[in-house]
């Protein structure tokens, strides 16, 4: 029997130590964290009780961490976009495989030296990019394979960010700023362009785009916004962006209870919209996950350590980032964006990017000589349907959504990633996202951040070729 793959992890964020922490105590036969690099005390300290982590292998930083040798199998590196380049190349001269958060790094020269020394010291790398190991995704690759669709002529994808999401990551939080992240698109929908990569099979030849940032400005502010949402607005009833609505009240996850397709789970979003107080009697009635760790978890998690708390959420939001009000932060990074594309065969593509949805998750259709294939993926509904070309649905199915307490995150694909990182470092050909692959995404999101600020056309062989990738 193998032991369980032993791990350092790098930032003990929300990543960290939600998604890979959570698969590693559910799973300890297959993963084991021995060692954790966190810049903050208190995550740092939490994260090495959970996981019963010694002191003398919990560190203030990679670099520190990374200075006192090969202490573990391999490195779990979810830092923050900016620190995945120098922390990432340290690990891999380290010696270590590593799994890495996606964007490889925030920009492409960056990005094009980790993967290729990843490949010149013989080191593993596989990307965060958790979409490909979902049953859904999974399911839909499987449809265009199988020739149902015919001949594919179109294919419309859209990721819908939700508004709440948009003014949590891009707005008021990490993702916000040109600056000190990387583009929206690549941020966001780096696992949209690597799924269409995956699926298309295929090479893009040439893409356009267009998008700007048109309605998180100074000059859409309800009249007599201050600064702060907690410094008495007096639109903070009507407005979707209110902090203490989305991370004191945590409004957007209840009312996506609302929105799915089972009655039942319905039925628990108007008990927990009517009495707030009934979350800890329905944990002890339902199966599953607890109701309130969904209500305590993202993006909670993020603006405190201590997320259980309304005391510690409201005095993050009056002293944090997360409290300012949605038009008046410093934020320069798009709201909505397109990308059209063509392929070597001339099929077109078309990727809308937006974050002013009320609910968030994907939709597509892909339209082919024999058929149409329609796709959601949302926390709350999540199905395929299949129709002939006379107008007649042959099949539909639904699939587990994030409501499914069982889960895990993103649809499951957080532990599918995990698991296919385990497979990989134990000799099977389970790669799908290793840094090879992923890089085609990259190299997507950053030629269309170029069309759209030079408003010209990108032909992507051009565009290798001018980065050495040829």
């Amino acid at each position: 029997m193998n032991q369980p793959l032993t791990a350092l992890l790098l930032g003990a964020g929300d990543r960290g130590a939600n998604a890979y922490g959570r698969f590693a105590l559910e799973n300890p036969q297959e993963l084991r964290f021995v060692a954790v690099a966190e810049t903050q005390p208190e995550r740092r300290k939490q994260f090495a009780a959970n996981h019963h982590i010694p002191e003398e292998r919990c560190f203030p930083s990679w670099k520190q961490a990374l200075a006192a040798g090969k202490i573990a199998d391999v490195v779990i590196n979810a830092t923050q976009d900016a620190t995945h380049y120098p922390s990432g190349m340290a690990a891999l001269e380290a010696g270590y495989d590593m799994l890495l958060e996606k964007p490889i790094a925030p920009n492409l020269a960056d990005a094009v030296a980790l993967t290729l020394t990843a490949e010149r010291l013989g080191r593993k790398l596989m990307i965060g990019h958790v979409l490909r190991y979902t049953e859904f995704f999974e399911a839909l690759g499987e449809v265009i394979q199988s020739g149902a669709l015919g001949q594919l002529v179109t294919l419309s994808w859209r990721e819908n960010v939700g508004a709440y999401h948009m003014a949590h990551s891009y707005v008021r939080g990490n993702w916000r700023s040109t600056r000190d992240s990387a583009p929206m698109l690549l941020a966001k929908c780096c696992h949209d362009l690597d799924l269409l990569t995956w699926y298309l099979r295929e090479p893009i030849t040439s893409l356009a785009s267009t998008g700007s940032l048109l309605h998180f400005r100074p000059e859409n502010a309800p009249a007599g916004a201050p600064a702060r949402c907690t410094d008495g607005c007096p639109a903070a009833l009507e407005c979707p962006f209110y902090a203490p609505a989305i991370y004191r009240d945590m409004l957007p996850i209840k009312y996506t209870l609302l929105h799915s397709e089972h009655p039942s789970i319905r039925w628990l979003g108007k008990a927990v919209l009517r009495a707030p107080g009934s979350i800890p009697t329905l944990d002890k009635l339902l199966p599953g996950q607890p109701l309130s760790r969904a209500l305590h978890a993202w993006p909670r998690s993020v603006i405190t350590n201590d997320p259980k708390s309304d005391e510690a959420v409201m005095q993050a939001l009056l002293e944090g980032p997360y409290g300012r009000c949605v038009y008046h932060c410093d934020n320069d990074v798009v709201d909505h964006q397109v990308v059209l594309m063509s392929t070597q065969s001339g099929v077109s593509v078309s990727l809308t990017m937006h974050g002013h949805s009320y609910e968030e998750g994907r939709t597509i259709r892909m339209d082919g000589s024999k058929a149409t294939l329609l796709g959601k993926f949302s926390h709350a509904v999540c199905y395929l349907e299949l129709w002939d070309q006379r107008g007649f649905l042959l099949w539909r199915k639904s699939f587990a959504t994030e409501l499914d307490r069982k889960q895990s995150g993103h649809g499951g694909g957080d532990a599918g990633l995990a698991r296919a990182f385990i497979r990989m470092l134990r000799g099977e050909p389970d790669a799908l996202t290793s840094g090879r692959s992923a890089l085609e995404s990259h190299i997507l999101a950053f030629a269309a951040e170029e069309a759209r600020l030079t408003k010209q056309t990108v032909f992507l062989e051009t565009f290798k070729q001018n980065w050495g990738l040829q």
